[in-house]
């Protein structure tokens, strides 16, 4: 069926606000010229040769100007002096974000880290925690073993194996070998070190959560580092062929 016009009334009213005769087929309605409250659009159409469609719409008009209040939340809670803003019938004004003095930032992170180390520093809940994780004290090493280390390993591949140590194994192990129990065991006062080969190894290789830190070492680094964990915060298992 071809459209022959589209007649479009508001309410009730005989004569339409519109005849729309080609398509495309608008109409813009001002709604600042319409009464507030409940009304009907009545869309008719006309077809060629006869015969219509009517549609009735029903829609609410509210014109009526908006208070809009900024510096006070619904439900917020103030004290004082509080400063707002009123806007009336401007629906296209920004609300403005409320803007927060960096100094009180400031103020805050200084507070909450001050806060975390008087309680590391006075608690002495803090003082018992550190206690129980801190790595157990090793035993100074015989005079006997001192004298042995002195004759049989080389004091500057143990300077270059704590410099490789120190720069690549340190973050995990603890500088002072402690390690971080149970993913990275401690070096201190472990027996397992006695076996030269499976330092290297696990050096060269990886194993579990460690990754193969010394898979770029050469022989000699790979040397160094294993002769300075073996003889290191009060081992004394000997230099590495």
């Amino acid at each position: 069926m071809v459209v022959d016009r589209i007649e479009v009334y508001l309410d009730g009213a005989g004569e339409p606000l519109a005849v729309l005769k080609e398509p495309p087929y608008r109409l813009k309605l001002d709604t600042r010229k319409v009464p507030d409250g409940e009304h009907i659009l009545r869309v008719v159409t006309h077809f060629r040769g006869g015969g219509q469609e009517v549609r009735e719409i029903p829609f609410t008009v509210n014109n009526y100007p908006e208070v809009l209040v900024v510096g006070l939340d619904e439900g917020g809670e103030v004290a004082g002096e509080v400063e707002l803003r009123l806007a009336v019938g401007e629906p296209e004004l920004p609300v403005e974000p409320v803007r927060f003095n960096p100094i009180w930032y400031a103020v805050a992170s200084v507070v909450v880290l001050g806060s975390i180390w008087a309680y590391f520093a006075l608690s002495p809940t803090a003082e018992r925690i550190i206690a129980e994780v801190a790595p157990p004290a090793q035993e100074a090493p015989q005079e006997k073993a001192s004298v042995q280390l002195a004759a049989e390993v080389d004091p500057a591949l143990m300077e270059k194996g704590q410099n490789l140590y120190n720069a690549q194994c340190a973050a995990c192990h603890g500088v002072n070998g402690q390690g971080i129990p149970p993913v990275m065991p401690a070096l201190a006062g472990n027996a397992n070190l006695r076996d030269a080969q499976m330092i290297i190894n696990v050096t060269r290789n990886g194993r579990g959560a460690m990754p193969p830190v010394g898979a770029g070492f050469t022989e000699e680094e790979l040397r160094a580092v294993a002769t300075y964990i073996r003889n290191a915060w009060g081992n004394a298992f000997g230099p590495v062929d």
